[in-house]
């Protein structure tokens, strides 16, 4: 999970915290196992799952059993594990079996939506195929995992790193979010760090950590993957999270455990305006599943630049077929101050008339702040509505760092300090001090 405050990836929570912010990421949107509309791609029900994650497991324990007993096997075919004893494979094996199994049905399926995309990157960038256990650890497989710092992602990137790392999305996606934008990132970063530090649980360790952390601590630690995983030098949090990829790579290349077929997907090109919420419903496909192929996207209206949605040949056809029906009619507008009908209707291009009949119940007292509903047509810039799957928001409680205010952790986490210090009882223009908590409700936006 990309690191601390000496490195540009991420900062993490530390101890019990950040083991428990990584495993909360597993669990998020497990909605996302429920059966879905006749026209997406079918999930099944969770106890179906189950019963077909069983049965695979005890068709495959034998195999599993044999590799187990043939010494160097998984250090021949699985470049992660290079170095590393058959004690030491056995054991993070069963170690990432116990940790991530009830989760597996839920992570599996839901990386059935991105990791088609995921793949071909890995064979492109030259990275092991076995890093696509990564995002497990991270997010869950869950894009629009958060986590109590402000990562986000697949891949758990921090905002400054997505610009570090060059990660860049058309206007109104979040490259964080955007499968293929943070798997270049996220892979180019584990890659960077296997080259500093020559070989792959250091590289996770820093991936995590930092590279200004894993180097001071090697310099009074040395370490190489002979002396065993238990003996690597970084806190029990870095340490279960190394032997957990570590572990999950064995399991899925064994066969003990499987990540189901990926559903392809095709790019669609759709010009502006368009409000891709009502694209789902005049097509009759399923609004969240479109989001959930498209995780990248920060809005549900666009209204003066084309986006790109990836989408499953089932729903390609309905999409297609109604795109001239998805131009938003109207849009939503913030009340500034100063404001009136007259002052509204003129910049919109339309008339009084007009905006109180689209607003029913609207008189001439508006205070700022409130929302109208205003022609689309002529639009040359408005706040759109959000992706639902980010509005639905996620609670954190956040730790304050040196630093920080209210207008940067507002900044992060995609809200406003008003919103924080309502939600903390407390003045916007409080000082803040450093191990302080608050409550933050995380709208996931780019930052």
């Amino acid at each position: 999970m990309l690191t601390r405050t000496s490195n540009p990836m991420r900062s993490h929570a530390s101890g019990a915290a950040r083991l428990a912010a990584c495993l909360l990421g597993i669990t998020m949107l497990t909605a996302c196992a429920k059966p879905i509309h006749s026209q997406a791609p079918r999930i099944d029900k969770p106890a179906s799952v189950a019963l077909e994650q069983r049965a695979a497991e005890e068709a495959l324990q034998q195999k599993a059993a044999d590799s187990d007993n043939t010494p160097g096997v998984a250090i021949e075919t699985n470049p992660l594990l290079e170095g590393l004893s058959p004690g030491d494979i056995a054991r993070i094996q069963a170690d990432a079996k116990r940790i991530y199994r009830k989760h597996w049905q839920y992570v599996a399926e839901r990386s059935r939506y991105v990791r088609a995309r995921i793949l071909p990157i890995l064979k492109d960038m030259g990275a092991p195929r076995q890093l696509e256990v990564v995002p497990v650890a991270e997010s869950g497989y869950n894009p629009y995992a958060f986590s109590p710092v402000g990562a986000t992602g697949l891949w758990q990137v921090m905002p400054g790193t997505a610009r570090v790392l060059g990660m860049n999305a058309p206007k109104g996606f979040d490259p964080r979010r955007h499968v293929e934008e943070s798997t270049r990132g996220g892979v180019q970063y584990l890659k960077d760090m296997y080259a500093m530090f020559g070989n792959w649980p250091v590289a996770f360790a820093a991936y995590h950590r930092g590279p200004g952390s894993m180097k001071r601590r090697l310099r009074h630690h040395p370490w190489k993957p002979s002396d065993g995983l238990d003996k690597l030098p970084v806190p029990n949090v870095t340490r279960t999270y190394v032997r957990g990829i570590l572990g999950l790579s064995i399991l899925i290349q064994r066969g003990v455990w499987q990540f189901p077929e990926p559903w392809e997907t095709h790019p669609v090109t759709i010009e502006g305006p368009i409000d891709v919420n009502q694209l789902a419903s005049v097509a009759n496909v399923d609004r969240d599943e479109l989001y959930r192929f498209n995780p990248g996207l920060d809005h549900s209206q666009y209204l003066n630049s084309g986006i790109v949605l990836h989408v499953p040949e089932s729903m390609m056809q309905p999409l297609l077929a109604n795109i001239s029906q998805a131009a938003p009619q109207y849009v939503h507008i913030k009340v500034r101050s100063g404001d009136s009908l007259s002052v509204i209707a003129h910049r919109h291009h339309t008339s009084v008339h007009d905006l109180k009949h689209i607003n029913p119940g609207v008189t001439a007292m508006l205070h700022p702040g409130d929302r109208l509903l205003v022609p689309a047509g002529r639009m040359n810039s408005v706040s759109p509505p959000l992706n639902p799957l980010l509005a639905k928001g996620r609670r954190i409680h956040y730790r304050v760092r040196s630093g920080d205010n209210l207008w940067n952790i507002a900044k992060r986490f995609g809200t406003t300090p008003s919103a924080i210090a309502r939600a903390n009882s407390i003045r916007r223009n409080k000082t803040l001090h450093p191990g302080d908590r608050l409550w933050v409700l995380a709208r996931a936006r780019s930052s």
